[in-house]
């Protein structure tokens, strides 16, 4: 039965007629068989024709409701890439709760999927392009279409950008979408490379700048400020730092600024029957459901649904047709984001599998409104098997369109009041709404008007009114209009609510221009160094901005208060600067001599080219395992910078430094000392280049079996960082005597040097190690190294992998049979498992998570995974492709890029470790079209083994899926 459109006067009068349903079926999609949370009640207010292939939505200031409709999904509307997207205009003008009058405002846009009413039309996300679309007659049509940004990146429909949320500092953020790009303004020139960041953009100035963190479909942001987002398998991400203050220390790695805030399992629970067109080798028929196409993350932010819908987020998953609910719950200056609903159950879901919940956003009357896109198939056909896809319209569903309203049950209809024709005095009064969506639109109106007689309104509301959100909105609506005043601020710094105390602070630095007095500030900043976390974290990045004296003492005391939190130390580290790094440094020593940051702040303040503090610090500490551990980690972080020692310290503290050395040294040496002693006293050797053949013997003669095991890892680490070429030699000589463990720890160091590699070729050639030293990632990455002469004779030397994918999959197609006929080896997978994959794959409490977590996207059939293992580069997607970084001191460092900072990447190491490299100390990022699980698994695993790895992979997963 395939769904027929239907007027909503029918609604109500539609029955479900499918008693059995097959692939290629639809139901018609009644409200009875929606099923939504206790207390809530489902309407149609929208349905096809007025309405078609809705994905996002807003409200204009005179009630009407813009969707944007991307009707060209997927791959054009004649499936070679042709434009279709539309925008629509719907009205409801007897209101009665449902929009029955369609006006289409424009057509012809290319995969339209985002969108926000501004000025005289609204302005669309259409990749590559962010549009405006101008109404300049009134009729509710464009009559005019503006690029205003450029150049985003063009792949698979489901990963373009996307976005345009107002934030209140102001600007419009966007949504990555995962596929970068390129972005040029328009309207500036201004090009920036967009990489793994979103964006923010000023649509009237053409400004724009990079923010913190990647999100795939949707980023929105609580009352207070708080970003979130999310990606297929994952329903909510929290942006927890500021990428416009990290940027301002490229001599501080701070954490990632996204964190996984999802806790609890990823399954999701559908009602009605999940028809799954993927190709099985991605998501198996029958598999338990995962999150697999989380989208359009929004924080609830009204108060129709009651005081428990205070901080919870929406997720839509139209996969298995639902809308999922989550709790945030505070934790410093970040959150956990818990199910709200406890058990089988979801917020919205819906029977009819062509339901696909795509966009959500809280109407001005709070309650939820769902994008309903309709379609048979929503998998992209890169995700479908070639031969199923030649059987589907994979444009099935493309003329129908819901848009539904979840309330409470009874719940009285809030009446809707026009925007258009307010008076001044009336717009700054609608700031004193529970909705948050018009909160927003009269912010954005007040600073279109550009009405200086706002100000005193504004300040009005900022000092009186009892609703924080609107205090905060006042605030940052003064801000916006440049009508702020210190007085204002101070006022706001005074508030009760920390939101609006944050933001307070974030607006002091619209003050500091050269004339200003910035001692003015100094009392009210001290008063907050004691306020809760979000504050603290905002006046950590603003003391940044404030170059005077006093401002170290601050950032001292607020390091000193962060009680270890990475975000408030990163919020610290980012603000340190020539003018305050001495005292941030001193007054941290003086207060606690063995502080954690002690050796971050001297390797800063270093190169930041303050010695003085540095050498005050050299000067004073004792030769102690203690002060070895922070001399370690301040010459790690010096980095390159490691050769102007001698030009900016003392011939005194140079001379010291080196008997604390020495001292490390001798340490080393006295067999009396606790192993886990000696072993820190390893981290200060070889930093010297007249020291590199004694320290390197010293090191080579810890490898022996009599070494405590602590103190082999130790000297092997040491010497691996030693640039010498003596030491691959030293290390391999001990090769027969050491665990597997060290022997990889050393393969891999000696293959992030580029000089060692010919000396370990020749030692294999030799035979005084075998091949299978090498794993196959390693062996890989020599064969296809960037210099000719290592590729050539590491091609010569090692086994060849066959080449030919499709022969080695056929080979191995038995594996498949021996799976169905039962009774494989769950142990032998295990150690399998173990062996080949835990360097890469988190399953079981076993592994890392560098390649896909296997708990959270393993909805895969046998010959899904058989494929995937010996073939990982045939659907590999672009997130776990291999990059190499080759630093400045020469090494080379291999694997997944898996975050990016404005100062640092974070690279995950097919060894399963993690490296992050300072911006700074990078000489070349370069990124490959191949996944990091290497090919060739086939020459470690015979057809019965192979059986064995899948079983228990399939058994593993399903065993958890069912928990």
């Amino acid at each position: 039965m395939k769904a027929r459109p239907f007027s909503v006067g029918r609604i109500a009068l539609a029955v479900f007629l499918a008693a059995s349903l097959q692939p290629g079926d639809a139901v018609a999609g009644p409200l009875e068989e929606i099923e939504v949370a206790a207390g809530f009640e489902v309407s149609l207010v929208a349905a096809e024709p007025l309405v078609m292939d809705p994905v996002d939505l807003d409200w204009g200031p005179d009630g009407k409701l813009w969707v944007v409709e991307m009707a060209d999904y997927p791959m054009g509307m004649d499936g070679q890439g042709s434009r279709g997207g539309r925008i629509r205009v719907l009205e409801d003008r007897n209101q009665d709760g449902t929009y029955e009058t369609s006006t289409l405002f424009a057509e012809g846009l290319q995969t339209p999927n985002g969108l926000i009413v501004w000025r005289d039309g609204v302005l669309v996300t259409a990749c590559p392009d962010v549009l405006y679309l101008k109404d300049t007659n009134g009729d509710n049509q464009a009559d005019e279409t503006l690029k205003l940004f450029s150049g985003f990146g063009e792949g698979n429909e489901q990963h373009r950008v996307n976005g345009l949320r107002w934030g209140l500092d102001n600007w419009l953020y966007l949504a990555n979408g995962d596929s970068g790009g390129k972005i040029v303004s328009h309207q500036t020139g201004e090009v920036l490379e967009l990489g793994g960041f979103d964006l923010k953009i000023r649509p009237d100035s053409g400004e724009m700048e990079f923010v913190s963190g990647r999100t795939q479909f949707g980023r929105n942001r609580d009352d207070w400020g708080n970003w979130f987002g999310c990606n297929n398998p994952n329903p909510i991400f929290h942006f927890v730092l500021d990428q416009k203050y990290l940027a301002r220390n490229p001599h501080f790695v701070s954490p990632p600024a996204r964190r996984d805030i999802c806790t609890g399992d990823s399954r999701v629970y559908p009602i009605g029957p999940i028809i799954s067109h993927c190709d099985p080798k991605f998501r198996a028929i029958g598999a338990i459901p995962r999150f697999t196409s989380a989208c359009g993350v929004i924080a609830y932010r009204d108060n129709l649904f009651g005081s428990e819908y205070e901080n919870v987020t929406f997720t839509s998953e139209p996969v298995y047709n639902i809308v999922h609910a989550r709790k945030l719950v505070p934790n410093g200056v970040t959150f956990e984001s818990h199910k709200l609903h406890e058990g089988e159950v979801e917020f919205f879901r819906s029977k009819d599998p062509w339901s696909r919940p795509a966009g959500l956003r809280i109407g001005p009357d709070g309650a939820l409104y769902v994008a309903d896109m309709v379609r048979e198939v929503i998998e992209h056909p890169e995700w479908i098997a070639d031969e199923l896809e030649k059987t589907l319209d994979v444009r099935s569903g493309e003329e129908l369109g819901r848009i539904y309203r979840i309330a409470p049950v009874g719940a009285p209809t809030r009446p809707f009041q026009s925007l258009v024709e307010l008076s001044l005095h009336d717009l700054v009064a609608a700031l004193e709404s529970p909705s948050g969506w018009q909160r927003d639109l009269v912010q954005r109106m007040l600073i279109w008007r550009n009405d200086s007689a706002a100000a005193t309104l504004l300040q009005q509301l900022l000092r009186n009114t009892p609703m924080p959100q609107a205090r905060l909105h006042a605030l940052c609506t003064l801000d916006g209009l440049n009508l702020l005043t210190l007085d204002d601020v101070l006022t706001a710094m005074n508030d009760s609510h920390s939101g609006v105390r944050r933001h307070a602070v974030r607006c002091t630095e619209g003050f500091l221009s050269q004339s200003f007095d910035t001692a003015q500030l100094r009392g009210p900043f001290t008063k907050l160094v004691d306020d809760e976390a979000s504050v603290r974290l905002q006046l950590a990045y603003t003391l940044g901005e404030v170059r005077s004296v006093w401002t170290g003492k601050l950032l001292a005391e607020l390091l000193r208060q962060s009680g270890g939190d990475e975000y408030q130390i990163a919020a610290v580290m980012s603000s340190l600067n020539e003018s305050n790094i001495e005292d941030v440094f001193t007054e941290t020593r003086r207060t606690d001599r063995d502080a954690a940051e002690v050796p971050h702040l001297a390797a800063i303040a270093f190169k930041m080219g303050r010695s003085k503090p540095v050498a005050t610090w050299i000067s004073e500490v004792p030769s102690s395992p203690a002060t070895w551990d922070a001399l370690g980690l301040w010459y790690d972080e010096l980095g390159s910078t490691r050769g102007r020692l001698k030009d900016l310290l003392t011939e005194k503290t140079s001379a010291q430094l080196q008997r604390l050395i020495a001292d490390a040294r001798e340490f080393v040496r006295d067999d009396s000392q606790q192993p886990s002693d000696r072993a820190v006293a390893t981290k200060v050797l070889g930093y010297g280049a007249d020291s590199y053949d004694s320290d390197v013997e010293l090191l080579a003669s810890l490898l022996t079996p009599q070494s405590p095991p602590q103190l082999q890892e130790a000297a092997v680490t040491t010497m691996l960082r030693i640039p010498h070429s003596n030491v691959p030699k030293q290390l391999l000589l001990s090769w027969s005597g050491l665990t597997p463990a060290l022997r990889g720890h050393i393969v891999e160091g000696i293959l992030s040097r580029e000089a060692w590699i010919p000396y370990l070729l020749d030692v294999i050639q030799r035979d005084e190690i075998p091949r299978n030293a090498l794993s196959l990632d390693q062996a890989q990455r020599l064969t296809q190294h960037r210099r000719r002469e290592i590729s050539h004779q590491a091609a010569l030397l090692l086994e060849r992998v066959d080449p030919d994918r499709a022969a080695v999959l056929k080979n191995y197609q038995p594996a498949l049979a021996l799976v169905d006929a039962g009774g494989r080896s769950l142990e032998r997978g295990q150690m399998l498992f173990r062996k080949n994959c835990t360097s890469c794959h988190r399953l079981q409490e076993q592994g890392r998570n560098i390649g896909p977590d296997l708990h959270r996207l393993l909805n895969r059939s046998p010959a899904a995974l058989l494929t995937a293992i010996l073939d990982p580069n045939a659907a590999a997607e672009s997130k776990y492709l291999q990059y190499q970084v080759v630093t400045v001191e020469g090494q080379i460092f291999t694997g997944v890029l898996q975050e990016e900072t404005a100062t640092s990447v974070t690279l995950g190491l097919a060894n399963g470790e993690t490296k992050t490299i300072v911006r700074a100390e990078i000489e070349l990022l370069k990124g490959t079209n191949n996944s990091l699980m290497p090919v060739g698994l086939e020459k470690e695993l015979s057809v019965e083994q192979l059986a064995d790895l899948i079983v228990y992979l399939i058994d593993t997963t399903s065993r958890n899926q069912a928990e």
